[in-house]
């Protein structure tokens, strides 16, 4: 694929935490690149890295305790991690923005939804006053928000907690950006809310022809949504392919235990397949495999060294070395 097809490429990313005694590598090599109007998932359990990659990429971090050790966000070719603040602040938001998880910890309660929108419009975009509410009345009937005439007076307490998640939608799309990054965008959210939060961003994307990275935990989300899939592990990828390779011949055994967590259609399974054990907190630098000690396939080599990523066909990477041996993952893992 040639460089200038891409918006953006991540390269060799490594996001660590930082204590007294310990340093974390929670994001510690991902690599990935993502095509205008493309969709990306990432995808697998809390505190696999997920999120971590996500804030990393727009460089959205608490750095108190995190610091990004190396890599490249390549936005346009353009390494944005090397922009000062003032220049990044004109990128997040306008050009790459973020859906965020928890519409309670993301809107303000003392503003009104309108307010909260006009702001990002204000902020990014030459509009005087008259034109900004009226864009903001356009946003709320782009995500469905019913009378959005009066909506826009709201304060947050006031909407339900769908339409709380489709305000943060407006937000992000305020200004058409070129990349969404939606993190865990229904978590917060009743099932029935999340299909159809779920849809409003796929139709959303589809429309505007924006490239979509998705962080979830759930595997039956991301192959229904998304194009490519990158499954995380412990900080780094451990499975990354088309939605279609991966799913039609999984190769690592931690994607073969998120793939059997998905209900079947037939509903006759007396109990769902769950990964056994958690997902440890590593310390720099790992010498092993991450998954040897949740993985009934492990081997001695899994715990002295840590595996690369083999290119399996083109374009499916796996890191594990059964590769080597040519042994086969079934569905759950085993």
């Amino acid at each position: 694929m040639n460089q200038v097809d891409n918006v953006l490429e991540v390269k060799d990313l490594r996001t660590y935490y930082y204590s007294k005694s310990t340093v974390v590598p929670a994001v510690d090599g991902v690599s990935f690149t993502l095509k205008q109007g493309e969709s990306i998932g990432i995808v697998g359990e809390s505190g696999c890295g997920k999120s971590t990659a996500a804030r990393s990429i727009i460089n959205l971090l608490d750095r108190s305790y995190t610091r990004i050790e190396g890599g490249e966000v390549l936005f346009h070719g353009q390494d944005i991690l090397k922009l000062p603040l003032n220049e990044m602040n004109g990128i997040r938001g306008k050009k790459i923005s973020m859906i965020f998880q928890n519409p309670l910890t993301t809107l303000n309660p003392v503003f009104t939804v309108g307010n909260q929108i006009g702001e990002v419009l204000s902020l990014h975009s030459n509009l005087g006053k008259k034109e900004v509410a009226g864009q903001v009345v356009e946003l709320l009937k782009m995500v469905g928000i019913p009378s959005p005439e009066a909506r826009v007076n709201d304060y947050p307490h006031q909407l339900s907690g769908g339409m709380q998640q489709r305000i943060i939608i407006a937000i992000a799309l305020a200004c058409n950006p070129e990349i969404v990054i939606a993190d865990e965008p229904t978590t917060a959210l009743d099932v029935t809310i999340q299909a159809q939060i779920l849809d409003l961003i796929c139709d959303l994307q589809a429309e505007k022809k924006m490239g979509l990275i998705l962080i979830t935990h759930n595997m039956g989300v991301v192959v229904r949504m998304c194009e490519k899939i990158l499954v995380m592990y412990g900080g780094v990828v451990v499975e990354q392919g088309t939605t279609r390779d991966i799913f039609k011949k999984t190769l690592h055994p931690y994607t073969g235990g998120l793939l059997a967590t998905i209900p079947g259609l037939n509903g006759d399974q007396e109990e769902l397949y769950s990964i056994p054990g958690y997902v440890p907190k590593f310390t720099y630098p790992v010498k092993q495999c991450r998954f040897c000690n949740r993985c009934t396939h492990a081997i001695d080599r899994c715990r002295m060294a840590e595996p690369p990523l083999f290119e399996i066909t083109d374009g499916h990477w796996s890191r594990c070395w059964l590769h080597q041996s040519g042994n086969e993952v079934s569905r759950d893992g085993a």
